[in-house]
């Protein structure tokens, strides 16, 4: 059994072949990464279930490149709707083998490791920290206004474009009293704008065989599509 790699391998290969499966238009080698991501998944032994979580917020717009493109650009369009679809997949591929069984804690963790400013960091723990948070505040403003008799059922009303522009106007200004609410209780609680120390963990070289093993199978792909 082919154990998994450590956190920062798993996030330093994920990140490249993100990168290396975005830049692809041949759909030969689009294919052929598919096929290398369904074997990162089967070989890892990453469940169904962690595939369908990082491909449902990427199904719509998969859905709307078939949609669109053909629409916009002919009979050329659905190549570009498989180009484009194709590229998401393995993305979700990838994403499913980095969170599974690491957790967007770690994640942040081996970002810091690996040098990553803070600030970006710190951006984005804040943002999934509180995304539930604006949540709730979209369902509770949008409840207020259903009790007043605002109805969502018909979209094709220019006076319901304008509530909900106000409505977004509304949420933003409370986001930020909000946040600055936060960022005056952590100053008053020693926050000076610094991550706190981690402990590196220990990474054997042997374990950078699983990055050199899967990029350069992703790279043989680009090998082989320049010869065509």
């Amino acid at each position: 059994m082919i154990t998994e790699p450590k956190p920062r391998v798993k996030v330093v290969m994920a990140l490249i072949l993100i990168i290396l499966g975005v830049l692809p238009k041949n759909l030969v080698m689009i294919g052929g990464n598919l096929v290398i991501g369904l074997l990162l998944l089967f070989i890892y032994r990453i469940p169904l279930r962690a595939f369908v979580k990082q491909l449902k917020p990427i199904a719509f717009f998969m859905l709307f490149t078939f949609l669109f493109f053909p629409l916009y650009e002919g009979s050329h369009g659905w190549i570009k709707a498989l180009q484009y679809s194709g590229r998401l997949l393995f993305v979700a591929e990838v994403l499913s083998f980095l969170f599974y069984r690491l957790g967007i804690v770690g994640f942040l963790q081996v970002l810091a490791e690996l040098r990553l400013p803070a600030i970006f960091i710190e951006l984005i723990l804040f943002t999934l920290r509180f995304m539930d948070v604006f949540r709730g505040e979209v369902r509770q403003m949008l409840l207020s206004l259903r009790s007043r008799g605002f109805y969502t059922g018909n979209w094709f009303q220019l006076k319901k474009y304008r509530v909900l522009g106000g409505l977004l106007g509304s949420l933003l200004l409370r986001s930020f009293q909000r946040s600055e609410r936060i960022y005056t209780g952590m100053l008053s609680k020693g926050y000076k704008g610094e991550l706190r120390a981690m402990t590196t963990e220990f990474v054997p070289k042997y374990e950078w065989l699983h990055c050199a093993l899967w990029v350069g199978c992703v790279l043989c792909l680009f090998f082989v599509g320049g010869l065509r």
